[in-house]
C-alpha cells in the first residue's frame, strides 16, 4: 500500500533535505528509517529544503506491506528516525496521490529574534537588534499576487517556470518561549529554490528606511534584486503542506 509519512525536522543536523550522495540529508536518514524495517523503496517528499532550514511539516510518501499496522510502522519509524526526526502521523493515500504535485499551497515562516544572541539556539533563529515592522510589511504586501519571481531564486536553479502565486505575506512581532520575535510568513502555491530567504533579505533592506523601501519598489518593478545574498537558513521553517 502507499502510505504517506507526515514529519518534522531540526535542519541544522542535516546537509538539506534531498537524498545526497553524503548520505546526510532528510530523506537519506528517513530511507534508511525504512529500511531498518523492511522497506526499501525510496521516499518522495513534498518540499526540497537548503542545508538548515527546519520543518514542522513535511510530507513523504513510500510503499509498504499490506499488512503494516500503521501506528505500530509510525513507532518504529520514531525509533530508527530519532532525535533528530519527529513522525507525527502515517497514513494510507490513493495511488494517484504525489505529495508534491497535489499539494494546493505550502506554507513557510521566518523567525528573527530581536533578543542577544543564545549561542543555544543560534540554529533555530536569526538574530536583529532591530526591525522596523511597518516598513517590512509595507514591503511584503509588494510579494502579494501571481508574478515572475526569477530574481528571488539561487543560482543554478533548473524551475521550467519562474511564476508563482503567493497568497500571504506579512510580519507580526511575538513573545514565544521567552523571545521576542519577528515571525515573517509566506503561503504560496510554490517557491523557488531560496526564494523564501531571497524574498526575506530583500524585504529587511527595505525595512531599513523608507529611502531603501523606495528603492525596493522601484527595483522590484524592474526585476532587480537589492540584495543576491539570501537570509540565513537557521531562520527559516517549511510550516505547512495544504492538499
Amino acid at each position: 500500500m502507499k502510505i504517506a509519512i507526515f514529519y518534522s525536522y531540526n535542519g541544522s543536523k542535516f546537509s538539506g533535505s534531498q537524498t545526497q550522495s553524503s548520505l546526510n540529508a532528510v530523506e537519506n536518514r528517513l530511507n534508511l528509517a525504512l529500511n531498518h524495517i523492511g522497506i526499501f523503496e525510496p521516499v518522495i517528499s513534498s518540499s526540497r529544503t537548503d542545508k538548515g532550514v527546519h520543518a514542522l511539516m513535511q510530507v513523504s510518501t513510500t510503499h509498504c506491506g499490506d499488512f503494516w499496522d500503521l501506528n505500530k510502522l509510525k513507532y518504529q519509524l520514531n525509533k530508527h528516525s530519532a532525535p533528530f526526526i519527529k513522525i507525527s502521523k502515517v497514513i494510507c493515500v490513493n495511488e494517484s496521490f504525489h505529495p508534491r504535485y497535489k499539494a494546493k499551497a505550502r506554507q513557510y515562516a521566518y523567525f528573527i529574534a530581536l533578543d542577544e544572541p543564545n549561542p543555544f539556539l543560534a540554529d533555530f533563529v536569526t538574530y536583529k537588534k532591530s526591525v522596523n515592522l511597518e516598513l517590512l510589511n509595507e514591503a511584503l504586501k509588494h510579494f502579494i499576487g501571481e508574478k515572475d519571481f526569477k530574481i528571488f531564486r539561487k543560482t543554478g536553479s533548473n524551475e521550467k517556470s519562474t511564476i508563482r502565486k503567493i497568497y500571504q505575506a506579512k510580519a507580526y512581532q511575538r513573545r514565544i518561549y521567552g523571545l521576542n520575535l519577528i515571525v515573517i510568513k509566506f503561503k504560496a502555491n510554490g517557491f523557488l529554490r531560496s526564494q523564501v530567504r531571497m524574498m526575506v533579505a530583500n524585504a529587511l533592506f527595505a525595512a531599513k528606511n523608507e529611502a531603501n523601501l523606495n528603492k525596493f519598489i522601484s527595483n522590484l518593478n524592474s526585476q532587480i534584486p537589492c540584495t543576491k545574498i539570501p537570509a540565513p537558513a537557521q531562520g527559516l521553517y517549511l510550516q505547512k503542506i495544504f492538499y
